[in-house]
């Protein structure tokens, strides 16, 4: 199972800035250290002046810059403007599945990445849309029709458990007891977003889940993903 990354391109689709780290910054350094190429497709980013929020734009994607040159990001981009923010179900779901399959620089169909990783949907409505727009986007087809990713996975934050009776069920765990500091070293870029434990944006949330995570596999600390597809 170490092979599974060696190498492999992967592409992280996030909702906003520091989705990417929260629910893949160990894989994000995993695949960098199996020596792949890593792209982040962000949808939006903008200001949201809830629940303690203190931040400006032009700050946010300094923040961003900045977190995903710590990463070694290979490239980013953010797709749509700032009134999209928090506003991604007003959009139509072929729009949003568009950019990730063929409009985006970071499009499937143009850097053609071996696995994908989308955000669970919880109950931010953002999360959800973007969810139903990747997992349609990585929809099976002969490879002569497009390019298919032979991985695809859910990736987990700290909210996912308010979310449907369904909740999130991890089925891929991820051995990050060598990058859970690179994880909270990524995070802490995002100073805007930062938040006082127990509150999930917080360096302590992440080592506690990144731990909780681990408890279910026998590890010190685990990143947990839910499986849609893994072809080998």
């Amino acid at each position: 199972m170490e092979e599974i990354f060696k190498n492999k391109m992967l592409l992280v689709v996030a909702p906003h800035p520091d989705d990417e780290v929260l629910g893949c910054g160990g894989l994000i350094g995993k695949v960098k250290k199996e020596g792949g190429k890593v792209y982040v497709l962000i949808m939006t980013a903008g200001v949201s002046p809830l629940y303690g929020s203190t931040y400006n734009l032009e700050g946010f994607l300094k923040e961003t810059a900045d977190a995903m040159k710590f990463m070694n990001i290979d490239d980013y981009e953010i797709n749509l403007g700032p009134e999209f923010n928090n506003k991604l179900d007003t959009l139509n779901q072929l729009k949003l599945m568009d950019i990730i399959e063929r409009d985006s620089k970071l499009a499937l169909n143009k850097i053609k990445p071996d696995i994908v990783a989308i955000p669970f949907p919880s109950a931010h409505q953002d999360h959800v849309v973007v969810y139903q727009a990747a997992l349609r986007a990585c929809r099976p087809r002969p490879a002569e029709l497009k390019p298919f990713q032979s991985i695809v996975l859910s990736y987990e934050y700290g909210q996912n458990q308010w979310a449907s009776s369904d909740g999130f069920k991890p089925n891929f765990y991820l051995n990050i007891e060598n990058f859970i500091d690179f994880k909270c070293q990524a995070l802490s870029f995002y100073k805007s977003q930062l938040r006082p434990f127990p509150q999930y944006i917080s360096e302590e949330a992440v080592r506690t889940l990144a731990k909780m995570r681990g408890i279910d596999v026998g590890v010190k600390a685990a990143e947990a993903f839910q499986v849609h597809r893994i072809l080998v």
